[in-house]
C-alpha cells in the first residue's frame, strides 16, 4: 500500500510540475497504470467507474491537444463551436456504455485473486480467513495471552472461561425481575421430618418457560466487573444504530409475551459464494438481490454471550462461519431467530459473517397492508381502561391518515414524542396500565404498546429482544463497535404482506431503522409538500428565462453605471465588451476576424445618429489605445453605451418589411 501511495504521489507531482509535453505524457501514463491496477484488484463492481473516467479525460486531452496544434496554422476563417468537445466526449461515453452492455455476461468470469495475494489483504466481507497474514477483521483472531478476556489478532493456546451472561440475565439486570404471582392452592401443614432439605439456591428463569413478562420490579443496582479488560458481550463490524435480534414473541395475554407459531427450520439452504459455504434461510433467500454481492454483509464476534442464538440484524438471510461447511450447524428457531442447534451456547470468540436484505421505504409503504384476521389481545387486569387508552392513542395518532404505513409512523412518532424513556426511578412504570397513565417507562413497555397499537391498525406484530449497537460505541481504530450488557433492548416488528418482518423503534433515544426512499418517492414528497413553492419557482424561472435579455441588459447597465471610477482606457474597453454582449443577446454578435470599428459601422449604418456616435466612440478608443487621447472626449464618446441597448440593436438591425 505504501508503494502504491508513493507511485500515485509521484505521478501527481510529475503532472503538477510538468514543463514539457513529454513529462505531461509520462504523468498521464503512470496515472493510467495506477488506476487500472487499483480497479483490477478491487472486489467492488463500481470500481470500473474510475478507468472509464480516466479514459474520458484522455479523450478530452487528445482533443484539446489536437486543436492546440491547429492553432499554430493560419486559417482563412474560424468558426467557433462550443459543442464539439463535449459531443466527442459524450459520444465516447455512449460507445463505451453500449460496448459494455453488449459484452455483458458473454465472457467467462475471470478468476478472482486469492486471499492474501496482496500483503495487506484480509479477505472480503463474505469470508476473511487470511486476516492474520495482513490486516482485516479476523476469523482467526483469538484471545491474547496477557489478558484472556481481551480480543486481538494474535496466536494463543490459552482459553479461559469468562464471565458470560444470557439474554434474560441482561434483561433482568437492566429492566428488573418479573413480578412473582402468588398462586394460592389447597395445602396441608407437614412436620419437619417430612421436609426435604435444599442445600442449593433455587432459581427461576424465563428462558425455560419461553415467556417474557411486562410486569416487573424496579431493577437493582447493576453489577460491574472490574477485573474484565473488555466487558463487551459481542463485537459488531458493520453499520451502527441497528438492532441485533435474539428472541421474538408473537402472543400477548395481557401481561406476558410468548411464542405460538412454530417457525423452526433446521434445513437451511447452502450457497457457495466463492470458496465459502453460506447457509441461507429458505424464506429469505428469494429476497436477496440478483447480484448477491450487493447484499449487506456484517461481521459478528461472539465474546461473552451464553446463548445458542445468534444476534443478527433485521432481515438476515444467511450466515457463514469460516471452515464450517456442515448444514446441521445452523438453523432457524421456533420464533424465526438464527441459532446453532445441538449445543448449549455459541462458542466464545466465534466470528460469524451475516448477510441481510436492504428494504426500501417504497416497499414498506406498498406492502404494509392491514389485515382483518389480526387478533387484538386483552390487556391485563385493568383491561377495559387500558384498551380505552390504547384506542385513544391510535385514534389521535392515525387521524387523517389512510395508508397503514403512515398510520404506523404516526403512532411511533407519538410514542417517541409524548412518552419518556426511563428504566428505573420513581416515575418509571412497572406495568402496561401504569405506563399508559404516567407515560414513562422502560423500552419493553414502549415495544409492547407499539405492538398493540399496530394490531389495532390491522397489522401483525411481535415483540423482539436483543442488543442495540450504539453509534458512539464504534471504535475507528479497531474497526468495530463493542456491544455491552447494558445495551440489551426491546423493540417491535410488523409483518409485510410478503411474509417479511420489518422493525419499528418506538423508544426515544434509539435510532430508527433506515428505510431509504427511492428518488421517485423523494420527488413525489417534495412535490406534495412544496407544490406552491415549486409552482411559483417554475413560473419565476420561466419568466426570468423569457425576459432574460431584459434582465441581462439591466445588469450590464448597472455594471456600466458603477464603473465611473475606472481609468478612461479600462472604461472604454469595458464599454466595448458591454456593447458586444448586448449585440450577442440581440443575435448580432461580432464575427471572428472582424475589427470592432468595421463591425460597429455595419451594426449602426441604418441610423445616422447612432452611426455618428459609434464613429466618435471608435475614434476615442483608437486615440486612447494607440495615442494620447483626450479623457473628456473619451468620456463623452462612451455615451454610446447608454444608447446602444438590446432593444435598440434589434430595432436598427431588423430588415424592413416590403
Amino acid at each position: 500500500m505504501s508503494a502504491l501511495s508513493t507511485f500515485g504521489a509521484v505521478s501527481l507531482a510529475i503532472s503538477v510540475i510538468a514543463a514539457t509535453g513529454r513529462t505531461l505524457a509520462l504523468s498521464l501514463i503512470t496515472s493510467g497504470f495506477l488506476v487500472l491496477f487499483c480497479a483490477s484488484i478491487s472486489d467492488d463492481h463500481d470500481a470500473i467507474v474510475f478507468p472509464v473516467a480516466w479514459m474520458l479525460l484522455c479523450v478530452w486531452h487528445l482533443v484539446a491537444n489536437h486543436w492546440e496544434r491547429l492553432d499554430l496554422a493560419m486559417p482563412d476563417s474560424v468558426q467557433r463551436n462550443f459543442y464539439l468537445r463535449p459531443s466527442v466526449v459524450l459520444l465516447t461515453l455512449l460507445a463505451l456504455t453500449i460496448s459494455g452492455y453488449a459484452i455483458r455476461n458473454r465472457i467467462p468470469n475471470s478468476k478472482r485473486l486469492p486471499y492474501s495475494f496482496m500483503p495487506t489483504s484480509g479477505g472480503s466481507v463474505w469470508s476473511d480467513p487470511a486476516s492474520r497474514g495482513g490486516v482485516g477483521t479476523g476469523d482467526a483472531a483469538i484471545a491474547a495471552k496477557d489478558h484472556a478476556e481481551s480480543f486481538g489478532a494474535v496466536d494463543s493456546d490459552l482459553f479461559l472461561e469468562s464471565t458470560e451472561s444470557t439474554l434474560f440475565d441482561m434483561v433482568n439486570d437492566m429492566i428488573g425481575e418479573p413480578k412473582k404471582k402468588n398462586i394460592w392452592e389447597r395445602r396441608q401443614a407437614m412436620g419437619n421430618d417430612n421436609v426435604i432439605p435444599s442445600h442449593e439456591q433455587a432459581a427461576k428463569t424465563e428462558q425455560g418457560g419461553g415467556t417474557f413478562s411486562t410486569e416487573r420490579m424496579p431493577p437493582k443496582e447493576h453489577r460491574h466487573f472490574n477485573d474484565v479488560t473488555d466487558p463487551a458481550v459481542v463485537q459488531w463490524d458493520g453499520p451502527t444504530g441497528i438492532r441485533l435480534a435474539m428472541q421474538r414473541y408473537d402472543t400477548f395475554n395481557g401481561s406476558d409475551w410468548s411464542q405460538s407459531d412454530d417457525l423452526r427450520n433446521e434445513r437451511l439452504a447452502r450457497v457457495d459464494i466463492g470458496d465459502s459455504p453460506w447457509f441461507f434461510d429458505p424464506t429469505m433467500h428469494r429476497f436477496l438481490p440478483r447480484q448477491i454481492q450487493a447484499a449487506n454483509v456484517g461481521l459478528l464476534r461472539i465474546l461473552r454471550l451464553d446463548s445458542q442464538r445468534l444476534p443478527v440484524p433485521m432481515m438476515t438471510a444467511g450466515v457463514h462461519i469460516g471452515k464450517v461447511d456442515r448444514q446441521d450447524f445452523f438453523g432457524i428457531a421456533e420464533d424465526g431467530s438464527f441459532f446453532m442447534p445441538g449445543r448449549d451456547r455459541v462458542p466464545p470468540l466465534t466470528v460469524v459473517h451475516v448477510a441481510s436484505v436492504q428494504v426500501m421505504e417504497d416497499e414498506v409503504r406498498e406492502r404494509l397492508v392491514a389485515r382483518a384476521d389480526v387478533q387484538i389481545p386483552t390487556v391485563g387486569q385493568d383491561g377495559e381502561s387500558t384498551a380505552i387508552r390504547l384506542h385513544a392513542l391510535v385514534d389521535s395518532a392515525a387521524d387523517g391518515s389512510t395508508l397503514p404505513a403512515d398510520q404506523l409512523t404516526s403512532c411511533v412518532e407519538l410514542l417517541r414524542r409524548e412518552f419518556t424513556f426511563a428504566r428505573d426511578g420513581e416515575t418509571s412504570a412497572n406495568s402496561l396500565n401504569d405506563f399508559l397513565q404516567s407515560r414513562c417507562g422502560g423500552d419493553h413497555l414502549f415495544a409492547t404498546t407499539a405492538a398493540l397499537m399496530a394490531r389495532r391498525l390491522g397489522l401483525k406484530s411481535r415483540l423482539v429482544m436483543g442488543l442495540y449497537v450504539r453509534p458512539e460505541a464504534f471504535d475507528i481504530a479497531a474497526g468495530h463497535a463493542s456491544v455491552l450488557p447494558n445495551d440489551v433492548h426491546v423493540w417491535t416488528e410488523v409483518q409485510l404482506d410478503d411474509g417479511r418482518w420489518i422493525e419499528i423503534e418506538p423508544t426515544p433515544g434509539y435510532r430508527q431503522p433506515d428505510y431509504r426512499p427511492s428518488w421517485w418517492l423523494v420527488a413525489r414528497r417534495m412535490a406534495t409538500a412544496s407544490w406552491p413553492i415549486l409552482t411559483g419557482g417554475i413560473v419565476a424561472l420561466g419568466s426570468v428565462y423569457a425576459l432574460r435579455r431584459f434582465w441581462i441588459d439591466w445588469l450590464l447597465t448597472v455594471i456600466w453605471n458603477l464603473s465611473g471610477w475606472l481609468r478612461p482606457r479600462r472604461r472604454i474597453r469595458l464599454a466595448l465588451r458591454i456593447i458586444e454582449a448586448r449585440a450577442r443577446l440581440a443575435g448580432q454578435g461580432r464575427p471572428v476576424g472582424k475589427t470592432q470599428r468595421a463591425w460597429l459601422e455595419q451594426l449602426t449604418h441604418a441610423d445616422a445618429t447612432i452611426a455618428g456616435a459609434a464613429t466618435r466612440f471608435c475614434d476615442a478608443a483608437d486615440a486612447l489605445c494607440f495615442g494620447h487621447g483626450n479623457d473628456s472626449a473619451a468620456f463623452n464618446a462612451c455615451g454610446l453605451v447608454g444608447v446602444l441597448r438590446v432593444r435598440t440593436i434589434q430595432t436598427i438591425t431588423r430588415e424592413p418589411t416590403r
